[in-house]
């Protein structure tokens, strides 16, 4: 007798039973055949997962040699093979045998978020200025979610405010490849800028070098919008200062800040004001 959450499916309840489910938990669709050995260990482990889960995970197993018009409608060509539903869409797929630690893992990216409340409290902490707790709540996050990317975005936003440009480096040069990808490339040039050593250095006969890297002495001690202010000025003279670095960092500080910062919102309108 198999587990409650555990089901078989055919190709006319897949819609109802995966596709529409997985709007109200994720569901990880196990394909094997009778012939497959290897199928009959990770099914047994999902079945567990699926347990221990407590109702917050459906295994729906396909028989490929029954279903072969469903294999060959979700593109499966060897076994064995899960693909995992959420709101109604593959999030997640794999081919081949995952060991019980590696299967596990598969199964907690896709299980809803039981710390995400750590990750808004993190970012709202930000917002009051305490980094410190903020940082704590983070890395809590991060861990508990085995390197969620919004959790790691916003941990290395910590990081940059507090002027750790070599921590915050160190995620975003190994940043996975997901929708946060973007964000992360924009914070990019600032945690360069603040682990650049020619940077520290006090330059006397460039003003507009001098700005610059006041203001990113400035950003690193935690004034970022006092930094802001300088590059703005920088800008306003040469806006593609240092092949686009200036521009770069300006954005990153405000990424950095994110958009629910209430200050945001003027800084870009000052930056397209100076841009042109």
């Amino acid at each position: 007798m198999m587990p409650i959450n555990v089901i078989d499916v055919n190709e006319e309840s897949f819609e109802l039973e995966v596709v529409n489910y997985s709007t109200q938990m994720p569901v990880v669709v196990d394909f094997w055949a009778p012939w497959c050995i290897p199928c009959r260990v990770q099914s047994q482990t999902l079945a567990l997962l699926s347990q221990e889960a407590d109702g917050e995970l459906r295994v729906a197993r396909v028989n490929v040699d029954e279903q072969t018009r469903l294999a060959e409608r979700l593109k499966v060509t060897n076994l064995p093979a899960i693909k995992a539903f959420v709101d109604g869409r593959i999030v997640a797929d794999y081919v081949g045998v995952l060991s019980e630690k590696n299967l596990r893992l598969f199964v907690d990216r896709i299980m809803p978020r039981a710390g995400s409340l750590l990750l808004v409290k993190g970012n709202s902490l930000m917002l009051l200025g305490d980094y410190v707790e903020a940082e704590k709540a983070l890395k809590q996050y991060v861990m508990q979610s085995h390197g969620d990317p919004a959790g790691l975005l916003a941990y290395a936003r910590v990081m940059l405010y507090q002027g750790n440009g070599r921590t915050a480096l160190e995620i975003l040069e190994q940043f996975p490849v997901c929708p946060q990808s973007a964000d992360s490339a924009v914070l990019l040039p600032v945690a360069r800028a603040y682990t650049d050593p020619e940077l520290d250095k006090i330059v006397l006969d460039d003003p507009l070098e001098s700005a610059f890297r006041n203001a990113i002495r400035l950003a690193k001690r935690g004034k970022i919008l006092i930094a802001l202010d300088g590059l703005l000025g920088v800008l306003k003279k040469d806006k593609n200062y240092r092949d686009g670095e200036a521009k770069a960092v300006y954005l990153g500080l405000l990424e950095v800040l994110s958009d629910e910062h209430p200050s945001v919102r003027q800084y870009r309108s000052d930056l397209s004001t100076a841009l042109f």
